[in-house]
């Protein structure tokens, strides 16, 4: 099952011309109270979760798969690297999509989400009206 969590860009997105980079995961960072399972939980990546990213892993705009991708890993037009601060990206835009770029620029796109499948984790679950806590230790892209 594909989960999808947005991030804000932790100190936001850097554009150099073409290229933009980025947090697309921070780790150890509790999220806010998600709902999508019968408990509450607040959820956190361990450093070093995304072992290996695929070459089919691909940039889209409000995850549309129908749409063509920013930038694909296969490509060589997008990136991932660790950091202390988390999962780390850099895409580089066609020239043609100049409009992402500006509104990432302008902060009218102030965030990064990612689709991902957790392959393991730990659970934490407390009394009935305190929300678990999950630790995704391993995910793919």
């Amino acid at each position: 099952m594909i989960e999808i969590r947005s991030n804000p860009l932790a100190g936001g997105a850097i554009v150099d011309g073409n290229t933009v980079s980025g947090i697309a995961v921070p780790y150890n960072s509790s999220s806010v109270l998600l709902r999508d399972r019968p408990r509450p939980y607040r959820e956190r990546f361990a450093p070093g979760a995304f072992p290996e990213i695929g070459e089919h892993v691909a940039l889209f705009i409000g995850h549309d798969h129908r749409s063509l991708p920013l930038a694909r890993v296969g490509a060589g037009t997008l990136s991932f690297t660790e950091s202390e601060e988390g999962l780390r990206f850099t895409a580089t835009l066609p020239d043609s999509r100049s409009d992402v770029l500006e509104a990432i620029s302008r902060g009218d796109i102030g965030g990064v989400s990612i689709g991902f499948n957790a392959e393991d984790d730990d659970w934490t679950h407390r009394r009935s009206n305190q929300p678990s806590d999950r630790v995704v230790k391993k995910a793919s892209l």
